[in-house]
This record gives structure tokens, sequence and C-alpha cells, in this order.
């Protein structure tokens, strides 16, 4: 069986590849041949115009010259463990049809209208009614915007079924069409601690702490140097955009295999993204947790959620704290059950017809 899987599996960034691989993965154990479907029509990138004279054109100069390295290992992460397909033409809706059996829309945000780049692609407005289904798809917010609601209402009802990652969007789908989604986990929490071990860089044997920020805080890089300094340890710095205070290195020198070995191998993590706590969760790494502010607040609620899950609740916004071993597996079991439990229904589903 052929699945085509469409989600932000080629966007530069650490969470999007690693839900994306993660998905990819469980479906190959269960039997499905996958592929990311990819587009040659995608959204347009906005251009950025630099100076080109004086010292801010040799900064800017930089910035593009450690981008493309960063480009260049998220590629290399892409060709090595991400079965893609090649470039389709969106309006060519027989030739994607006949080369799949069912596609799969997520995860990540997919069904967030304030993203740049989200598109009707994300609602399989090229796919057979009969072959569309959805894996914890996210709207990323606790509300759709109004201008689209009956676009996106007419969307989802062509889905044979319909998973999203959170429980607001299983509200959002239910106030749209009237009809019950599943929500399901993230795919990184369906693959266990061993199986992300072996794409995993090794750090090598010295301890060190570790600050990973989606958005530059002042006040969590300052405490996770303050501690890593009061301990005598190195303080390793991944940051998922550029930012200056960070310098090139944490953005541009790390790549993806090696982001999942800082993470598993970490004497404790300071961050303030869903996937810094996923991970550092799973691996049972001790772990101090950052509320985001402004449009990164709705994040917020995902990483409660999950510290609530490992009962470490104390982690949000104070100093480091360790999960119990096994309390995350422990209180993890029966939501990944139901969610791979939901993905051999929809392949089932598509087998039968």
């Amino acid at each position: 069986m052929q699945a085509g899987i469409v989600t932000f599996h080629e966007a530069d960034n650490f969470g999007a590849v690693l839900q994306a691989y993660a998905l990819q993965q469980t479906l190959n154990k269960l039997g499905a041949d996958s592929l990311f479907v990819s587009f040659s029509n995608k959204a347009a990138k906005e251009e950025t115009y630099f100076p080109t004279k004086g010292p801010t054109a040799l900064f800017a100069q930089r910035i593009i010259s450690e981008g493309k390295k960063r480009e260049e290992l998220f590629k290399r992460f892409r060709e090595q463990y991400m079965k893609c397909s090649g470039d389709y033409d969106l309006k060519d809706k027989e030739s994607i049809n006949n080369d799949f059996d069912l596609f799969i829309a997520g995860s990540d945000q997919i069904w967030n209208f304030r993203i740049p780049g989200v598109d009707e692609r994300f609602f399989l407005t090229f796919a057979e009614d009969k072959k569309k289904y959805s894996y914890a798809a996210s709207f990323g917010s606790e509300e759709f915007p109004e201008k689209g609601k009956q676009w996106c209402s007419e969307q989802l009802e062509s889905f044979r079924k319909i998973s999203v990652r959170e429980r607001s969007g299983q509200k959002i789908v239910k106030d749209l069409t009237g009809r019950d989604a599943q929500v399901s986990l993230d795919p990184t929490l369906l693959l266990s601690k061993e199986e992300w071990l072996k794409i995993a860089s090794d750090p090598g044997d010295e301890p060190y702490y570790l600050l990973f920020m989606v958005k530059y805080d002042a006040a969590l890089h300052k405490k996770a140097k303050e501690k890593a300094e009061a301990d005598g340890l190195d303080l390793r710095i991944i940051t998922a955009a550029f930012m200056p205070q960070c310098g090139f290195p944490a953005w541009s020198q790390v790549s993806v295999n090696d982001w999942v070995g800082l993470m598993a191998h970490s004497s404790g993590t300071f961050t303030n993204s869903f996937h810094g706590t996923a991970f550092s969760l799973m691996f049972e790494r001790p772990v101090s947790v950052a509320g985001n502010e402004g449009e990164l607040a709705k994040r917020n609620g995902r990483m409660e959620d999950l510290l609530n899950k490992a009962g470490l609740e104390k982690a949000m916004g104070c100093n480091l704290a360790s999960p119990e071993p096994g309390k995350i597996e422990e209180n993890l079991k029966e939501e990944r059950e139901a969610s791979i439990g939901y993905l051999k229904e929809i392949l089932a589903d598509a087998a039968d017809r």
C-alpha cells in the first residue's frame, strides 16, 4: 500500500523534520510504504534585499552563508532518512492519485493559515475524497480565522477520517463540520527512546547543559548560563532561528542528528520549545521549561500538558527538574496505543476500498 504524507517535511526546522520522520517510521512499521509528497508549485518565498556596501552588507552576507550551511544539514538528513516523492504539479490530480492509495495530511501546524506557506495542498484538495485522511494536524490556534471558515469547512467535510493534535483543534473541527475528530499524539511521541537513539549523534563524554530556544528569551539564557557556570559545566546552545545573542554556530552548525544526540545526553536542558520539552522527557533528562509570550504563547498549553503527564509541573518556569523514571512512558501508553490504533484503522480503511 502506498501512502502519501503531506506535511512540512521540507522545512528546515528540527521539530517539523523530526515529526515527519517519526510518522513515516511509524507507518513503515505498520506495513505501509510511505512517501512525503512534494510539489513543484510551492508557495513562493519572500525575497529579502540586503544592503550591498558597508559593515551591514558583510553581516548580511554572513547570514546568507551560514543559512546555506544550515540548509545543507537539513537536506542531508532528508536524503539519508526520509523517502520523498519527485515533484508533482498540484494541478495534475490524475497523476498524483494514480500513484497513491491514500493521503495523510499532518502532523504539525499544516492548517494554521497564519503561517506563511500554508496553502490548499495541506487540505488535500488534489486528492480523491475517498483517499483523504489526517493525522495529528494542527490549526495552531484556539479558533479558525473567520474569513476562511466556509472554505475550510468544505474541505474538512471531504475527509474520510480526521485526527488533530490538540483538543482545541477537535473543537474547531466540530464547530466547522459537526464531526468528531480524534486527538492524537505528536508523531515524535510514537517512537521509543531506543528508536530515537539510532539516529542520534554522539556529543562526547564531557557533561554539559543544553539551551534550546525557538525564540530568544534573555531570562532563560541567563538562567542556563548561570547554572552552567555554577556547576562548572559547558553550556551548549541550539537556536531554531538566528539569534545574534547566541552567535552563528548555535543556528547554522547543528545537524538534526546532533540535535537528537544533544537532547539525549544532556545533564539538563533549558528550553521554550514543545519538542525540546518532549525529547527531554522521552530521554528522562532534567528540564527547565520557559513559557512563551505573544503569538508563541499558544504553544505553552502543549508543553504544560506534557509536563503534567510526566508529573513534572514544577519544571515550568522553574529550575531544572528531573522526571520520574518510566512516568512519561506509563502515562503516554494509552494515548500512544490509541494514536497507533487510528493509523492502523485508516490503513485498513484504505485497503478495504
